[in-house]
């Protein structure tokens, strides 16, 4: 009871307390914010172009399957089943844009010019970016050439005897600093003109892949340090590399080609050992070199063959960059896989292939146990975290198992895909 009272008399004491002390008066006022306001700009943005506005567009570059004559993987090479590919493409609305390009083939030396330009491959597309306008509006993206597409096109495989096909492009390009693109797609293709034997006969789906310069009319950016697209500064001991697969899946043709690899470090130093095993299947009709020059044909050496093949390929290479130590004292490379390098090339090919040209009854069965060996010299160039290019040739001395024959000769290898 007692404290009761004694809180009750403290209580009511309080206001005379509070009123007794010494008291400042506050204001609450509220200016406007001075600060301008900041766009943060995406590291890759640059790099990438993808707010640069553009509407026309030039290209030169490297396109691999669109072929007009297809030849075996016996006969299979880096340029053979490859082209020179000239474009132009401009935009008339901001999501619509239409492709014109030539794919002239590469043949060689052995191959008269006039028949690159008789096979060379004319290609007209109306392109839909489907994304463009929502990334406009989100301020991600401005009207431009990269992105995901879908396409319909119209294709004449040549200049000489050819008919015309249609078909579908699922496809996503890239631009990259200033001049360089990138373009891979999946094509659903008709080779039947106008559907002569019915509306579902004779599709063909495949992976198509191009790349090189572009010019055009964009605001170029100024210099753009190229660790934003190399990866520069990479510490690496091993990695598997995955190869973009090369697929066709048709009624005369069907074919397959996959890659993989796996590299490794030796400790710290420039030197690395690389695992390569590379397979390719193949069924369908194709040009086949004669041994011997016979009238008709393609240029007299090849004639149209069918074809069903197996071709698989084990290599082991020991890898020396040797820029690799100059590169780190500048602050210009880590202590990875990318750069100039030379090495040893030793090989396994086995090859198991039955070919019958359609103007004989005969099948021809090859079946061939190829070891090489040569010194190599290459570069390889890891992209941003997972990308990577790798570019080699070889002079290697070639024998057989079940043969005396040998010889020597010059091999190339290109891979472009995914590392990890």
């Amino acid at each position: 009871m007692k404290y009761r009272k004694c809180l009750i008399l403290v209580l009511s004491l309080m206001p005379l307390l509070i009123n007794g002390q010494d008291t400042t008066g506050i204001v609450f006022s509220q200016e406007l914010d001075t600060l301008v306001k900041q766009r943060f700009i995406d590291r890759y943005e640059n790099v990438f172009m993808t707010k640069v506005p553009t509407r026309h567009m030039f290209k030169i570059g490297f396109s691999q399957y669109s072929q007009a004559r297809v030849f075996p993987l016996k006969e299979d090479h880096i340029w053979n089943n490859s082209s020179l590919q000239l474009g132009y493409e401009f935009k008339f609305l901001p999501a619509f844009s239409i492709a014109l390009s030539g794919h002239m083939p590469f043949y060689g030396t052995d191959v008269p010019i006039r028949y690159a330009w008789q096979n060379t491959v004319m290609d007209a597309q109306l392109r839909w970016f489907f994304n463009m306008v929502n990334r406009v509006r989100s301020g991600r993206g401005a009207s431009n050439f990269s992105g995901n597409y879908l396409a319909m096109n119209y294709t004449l495989p040549g200049t000489l005897d050819f008919t015309p096909t249609i078909g579908l492009k699922l496809g996503f390009r890239q631009r990259f600093l200033n001049a360089g693109f990138m373009d891979f797609s999946i094509a659903l293709q008709q080779e039947t003109p106008l559907f002569h034997y019915g509306l579902l006969y004779n599709w063909s789906f495949s992976s198509q892949v191009s790349f090189g310069l572009a010019f055009g009319d964009w605001k170029k950016s100024g210099r753009i340090p190229l660790c934003d697209l190399l990866l520069c500064d990479e510490y690496l001991t091993d990695q598997w590399k995955i190869k973009l697969p090369e697929l066709t899946i048709g009624v005369y043709l069907s074919r397959i080609k996959l890659g993989m690899a796996y590299e490794r470090k030796i400790k710290s130093s420039p030197f690395s050992l690389n695992v390569q095993f590379d397979v390719g299947l193949n069924n369908g009709y194709n040009y086949m070199r004669f041994e011997h020059r016979k009238p008709g044909g393609f240029n007299g050496k090849y004639r149209n063959a069918r074809s069903r093949e197996i071709n698989a390929a084990f290599s082991i290479q020991p890898r020396y960059y040797f820029l690799q130590k100059r590169q780190q004292l500048r602050g210009k490379a880590g202590n990875g896989f990318s750069g100039i390098y030379t090495g040893v090339n030793t090989e396994y090919n086995l090859y198991l292939g039955k070919h019958n040209y359609l103007q004989s009854r005969e099948m021809f069965k090859m079946n061939d146990h190829i070891f090489r060996a040569g010194p190599l010299l290459g570069f390889q160039q890891r992209l941003f975290s997972h990308g990577y290019v790798d570019f080699n040739t070889s002079y290697n001395f070639q024998g057989y198992a079940n043969s005396t024959e040998t010889s020597f000769k010059i091999k190339g290898n290109l891979t472009i895909g995914f590392a990890f």
